[in-house]
């Protein structure tokens, strides 16, 4: 051994003259799904709806409809007070025995469009839309697990962001 050899006796290797950098913190990302985990910020997830329950739907759809059912018969008294207090309805009934009555028949308008029976159309309305709305509901939930297997389901993408 000369004098000259920097190795040291013990085998340890000798520490080069320029300092080497430290290692990267992360290692180069070789696709986007791992530049989004590397990178600080919101997570996503992407998923696939692929069964929905035809039950849930029902019940879902269910209140939803009532709720839209209240607003049609709320709709319905607004809108019958609204046109009541214009004073529509008189002269709707007046033009009418003009046009159809005679001097011994009259045509009373305004008994068939009493309050009690508009509103009774109004639920009525009500009734069939609750009905409608449900049933279809079920149905299209009941068709949507039948055409999953070809379509591959609805992609939906999650995040833990605001």
């Amino acid at each position: 051994m000369s004098a000259r050899d920097a190795t040291p006796a013990t085998g340890i290797p000798a520490v080069p003259a320029t300092p080497v950098p430290p290692p990267p913190r992360f290692a180069e990302p070789e696709d986007d799904r791992e530049i989004r985990r590397a990178t600080p910020g919101p997570r996503r997830a992407r998923l696939y709806l692929y069964k929905v329950d035809s039950w849930s739907i029902v019940k879902v759809a269910f209140m939803l409809a009532v709720a839209l059912a209240v607003v049609i018969v709320a709709a319905f008294a607004a809108i019958w007070s609204l046109l009541d207090y214009a004073g529509v309805f008189a002269t709707l009934a007046r033009n009418v025995n003009e046009v159809v009555g005679s001097g011994t028949t009259t045509f009373d308008v305004e008994a068939v469009l009493a309050f009690d029976r508009v509103m009774g159309i109004a639920v009525v309305v009500a009734a069939m839309e609750i009905a409608l709305v449900s049933i279809l509901a079920g149905l299209f939930a009941i068709l949507y697990n039948i055409t999953v297997g070809i379509t591959g389901g609805v992609e939906l993408t999650f995040t833990d962001s605001v």
